[in-house]
């Protein structure tokens, strides 16, 4: 599990791996948009060479994610472009911020524009939306899930650690998570479990422990049987799914009076957690907390671009 620091977070955009997936991101998106076939270019063929200054501003509140992406959408277009990053990723900006600049033809700004707003608004508007949720529940780590659009998976984990979330697992070789339709599909070839939670689920550890899983193992419990198992077997991360916090409340309650080994930090609620009910799954007693929300449902943060003559001051 990935943890974010301001450094990390600069230097995301510096890893070769990131560069040459946002180059493909990119050419992907100019290609769609036939950026050089843009006939509104032919107003301007009398002065091809005329410098013009661009400038991206927030029209609201919130957390900033992708300045860097953005000015790669212009660097892509013409590479002598000059570009200026305002604002660092997971910085709070006021609405009428100016997060970026550039200066280049005004052929290459007014057909980058649209592409390099429509990424800084997506990053934007998820590290948003997770800082939200941080803020309404402080005392537990909030993370992301595997339900990103594919292939910007990279990106969207990003502005989720620039809104104060944490990557939950960047692939399934991360580390193992058990969830449901393993469990159904395991009982299905394995009948001698059915109905035996101790045994389904030492049998769980046992084979990836010994198929050499060495870091942590995360299972999916919705029953509270289920739940003691793992807490009993000394399971990393025990995902509570679709339990309500007043249940879950419960559950801990029960296993502590029980003397069950238990930390806040191995439970991880999750099923359609949002601002109204992180407070209250942090209180119950959840030290993680998982959100699909913040990704895939997050809505844009707006941001605009003037162009005007001149260049960067």
């Amino acid at each position: 599990m990935e943890q974010q620091g301001t450094g990390d977070l600069d230097r995301f955009w510096l890893r070769d791996d990131v560069q040459q997936q946002l180059c493909d991101w990119i050419d992907a998106a100019l290609e769609e948009d036939r950026t050089d076939e843009d006939r509104t270019s032919l107003l301007f063929s009398s002065a091809p060479d005329q410098l013009c200054r661009g400038v991206v501003s927030t029209r609201e509140e919130g957390i900033v994610c992708g300045t860097a992406a953005m000015s790669a959408v212009f660097k892509r277009l013409a590479a002598d472009c000059r570009t200026a990053c305002r604002v660092l990723d997971g910085t709070r900006v006021e609405s009428g911020t100016e997060i970026m600049t550039v200066e280049g033809s005004a052929v290459v700004l007014l057909a980058g524009e649209r592409i390099a707003l429509n990424i800084g608004s997506h990053l934007c508007g998820i590290a948003t939306r997770t800082a939200r949720l941080v803020e309404c529940a402080p005392t537990a780590t909030i993370l992301d899930t595997r339900k990103n659009i594919p292939g910007l998976r990279i990106f969207q984990k990003q502005a989720v650690r620039a809104g104060g979330g944490v990557s939950h697992r960047a692939d399934l070789a991360e580390f193992p998570l058990v969830k449901e339709n393993h469990r159904d599909l395991i009982q299905s070839l394995h009948p001698e479990l059915v109905g035996d939670r101790q045994a389904e689920l030492t049998f769980i550890r046992d084979t990836l422990r010994s198929g050499g899983v060495k870091g942590p193992i995360a299972i999916e419990v919705e029953d509270e049987e289920s739940f003691r198992c793992c807490l009993g077997l000394e399971i990393e991360i025990i995902l509570v799914d679709n339990i309500s916090p007043e249940i879950l409340e419960q559950w801990i309650a029960r296993a502590r009076s029980d003397d069950l080994p238990l930390r806040n930090d191995q439970i991880e609620a999750s099923g359609g957690i949002d601002e109204t009910s992180a407070a209250a799954y942090a209180a119950a007693g959840a030290g993680r907390i998982s959100s699909g929300a913040i990704t895939h449902s997050a809505p844009v943060l707006d941001l605009t671009m003037s162009i005007s003559g001149g260049g960067i001051e």
